[in-house]
């Protein structure tokens, strides 16, 4: 750790954190990426510091790099973070009057969550009116593999970024329904990206039912899902498609209000 004395700089600072934090600021305005060598060049750092912070970076999920173009993009992760700390807030004020006109439609318990790296995090959660409810926590985490709400944000993700957050997933089965095959997952997600919403055939919780649908910001970009839950009894198959319209349209309500302008 060095000691800084010019003006404008702190009295303490540790060289490889500061240079990690000025490559993501770099990236964070360019957003197809840069490879190691226009990083170097452009901060004039050395070329072995330079990739022992963007390796560090990527292997904890900050970064990403493709492969095939060398480019290194922030990743999902570092793009919730944001999200989450920054417009968490502005995302539940916008989406609270939205979720109690869905529960009192459909009278079912309504949550909000979005996906940080290869988990999903509730922010937010409308109780059912019945008194029979599921009541989950906000901060409480979800699979995505699992959960309507990472299937809605995975299926209109585009499709690189999507692809580096299901090889890190864990198909992990929980009831005969889970899926846990990535194959048969990513044709899942191209119906949901088809049918505009998604469903959970009891395949965390058995006997729980699950329809949820994409909000996305003013750039057409999905920063959360909307979804109710219920007793299979309540929220049988037959239903699927026409509470899953009605959810959507919710959904859509969102992100409307978010910025969102359907093309």
């Amino acid at each position: 750790m060095s000691q800084e004395k010019g003006e404008g700089k702190s009295t303490y600072n540790v060289p490889n954190l500061e240079r990690g934090l000025q490559i993501i600021e770099l990236l964070s305005v360019h957003k197809k990426g840069l490879t190691l060598s226009e990083i170097i060049d452009t901060l004039e750092i050395s070329k072995s510091s330079a990739f022992r912070i963007t390796s560090t970076l990527i292997f904890k999920n900050y970064l990403q790099k493709n492969e095939t173009t060398k480019k290194i993009t922030l990743s999902r992760k570092m793009l919730t973070l944001g999200i989450s700390s920054l417009n968490e807030q502005s995302l539940v004020e916008s989406s609270i009057d939205v979720m109690r006109a869905l529960r009192d439609e459909l009278k079912e318990s309504v949550m909000l969550g979005v996906i940080l790296g290869n988990k999903g995090t509730i922010l937010e959660q409308v109780p059912s009116s019945y008194s029979v409810k599921l009541f989950v926590e906000p901060g409480t985490q979800f699979n995505l593999h699992t959960s309507v709400g990472g299937k809605s944000v995975l299926a209109f993700l585009p499709k690189e970024e999507a692809g580096n957050i299901i090889r890190t997933m864990s198909f992990t089965k929980y009831t005969k329904n889970t899926i846990v095959s990535r194959k048969v997952f990513r044709e899942q997600l191209k119906e949901i990206f088809e049918n505009g919403y998604a469903i959970d055939n009891g395949e965390d919780i058995k006997g729980i039912h699950c329809i949820g649908a994409p909000v996305f910001n003013e750039y057409g970009y999905p920063v959360a899902a909307l979804w109710i839950t219920a007793p299979h009894g309540r929220l049988p198959h037959e239903d699927f498609p026409i509470k899953g319209n009605i959810v959507a349209k919710y959904a859509l309500e969102i992100s409307t209000k978010l910025g969102y302008t359907q093309r």
